[in-house]
């Protein structure tokens, strides 16, 4: 049983710490939880019970190494990636909350000593857990819709209030979470992204900071992506309108496939269109014959418990993880250069200098500091 410390006794924290002390996770124990404030290790007390081991910093769990085998950190984004290099350097597994951090420059060094070290580092990425995802994935990879040459997706699942941004004073700010909507809510959808269609080669991006809200940072997104392969694709990611829209089409050469919330509809067409528009003596679809299908994919429970167990058989028995935390710093890299594109009105190009992003940001930094 893999036992493990929890950094961060917030919203998620607790969380994940009631799932692992009600023994959700069959495989983990919760032996060690920092609570920073009194309000905190209340409920610690109260919800936990007194065989966890309460700390008032990271600092003083960190000084008791034989308590715990891993960490998990539900903090602040900025925060992750120094906690991280800590746990490594104790010999410690790592799970962190998404985002890897604000930046992918600040995140090399965690990435670096989780190669060094060969422990187990694993990023709260759920949602390639969601059926829906997972069958768009083997649809794609079986090459069922043939060669993917479009790719729309529109989301504004993540509709959030003046009192939500205001919930903790490091939201949705440069200084203190290092974005808005795509450092957030966008991590999960650009995660799931680049894990179904791989890294772009160009990207540039449309946004309206402070759009629906009296701040510096973005609640809406339009990303616009070149491939290798020449498929295009388009991304908009809104925390503003008011109707649920997960929506995504994915136009392959064989096929498409509509994803409207948790319904796929999927077509297959008889002939490939690549030959077909070569060879064809028709002048449209006429002589295409396409096959439609529906199936429904509804999310019963977050499947967290899935993702700490994967974790646990990871660290015990060297079970690939669903999200390694090295393929994390992906979604992180689109929302650092679409926020750099989006400032100098160009597009970005990968690789990318990371460094130049990281002047940019600290220069918002500094701009948003000067208008408190």
């Amino acid at each position: 049983m893999v036992r493990m410390a929890l950094i961060g006794a917030g919203g998620m924290g607790r969380k994940y710490a009631q799932m692992i002390s009600e023994g959700r996770i069959p495989s983990m124990s919760l032996t060690a939880v920092v609570a920073r404030n009194d309000g905190a290790r209340a409920w610690a007390r109260e919800k936990l019970g007194a065989g966890v081991q309460l700390f008032g910093s990271a600092d003083a769990l960190f000084e008791a190494p034989d308590l715990y085998d891993a960490v998990l950190i539900v903090t602040p984004h900025k925060l992750h990636p120094e906690l991280a290099v800590r746990a490594f350097e104790l010999g410690k597994h790592v799970f962190t909350d998404k985002p890897l951090g604000i930046s992918v420059d600040q995140c090399r060094k965690m990435l670096d000593m989780a190669a060094a070290t060969g422990k187990v580092f694993a990023v709260m990425y759920h949602q390639r857990r969601y059926r829906k995802f997972m069958r768009i994935k083997e649809i794609l990879e079986s090459g069922e819709i043939g060669t993917v040459r479009r790719v729309l997706l529109e989301n504004s699942r993540y509709y959030r209030t003046k009192h939500y941004h205001h919930s903790s004073p490091w939201r949705s700010s440069w200084n203190g979470e290092g974005g808005g909507a795509l450092i957030n809510q966008g991590q999960h959808i650009l995660d799931i992204w680049q894990w179904l269609f791989g890294m772009p080669e160009k990207l540039s991006a449309n946004i309206p900071f402070g759009k629906y809200n009296n701040f510096e940072v973005d609640d809406e997104a339009s990303l616009f992506m070149d491939f290798k392969d020449g498929m295009t694709a388009v991304f908009l990611l809104t925390t503003g309108e008011g109707v649920w829209k997960e929506r995504m089409v994915i136009a392959g050469s064989k096929g498409e496939i509509l994803m409207d919330r948790d319904r796929l509809t999927i077509t297959r067409f008889s002939e490939d269109l690549t030959d077909y528009s070569k060879t064809s003596d028709t002048n449209s679809r006429e002589g295409i014959v396409s096959e439609v299908t529906q199936e429904e994919y509804p999310v019963t429970e977050e499947p967290y418990p899935e993702m700490l167990e994967n974790f646990a058989q990871a660290a015990e028995n060297g079970t690939p993880l669903f999200a390694p935390g090295a393929e994390g710093i992906h979604a992180l890299e689109l929302c650092n250069a679409a926020y750099y594109s989006a400032w100098t009105g160009q597009p970005v190009s990968f690789p990318f200098d990371w460094a130049a992003y990281e002047r940019e940001y600290e220069e918002h930094c500094r701009s948003e500091r000067s208008k408190e």
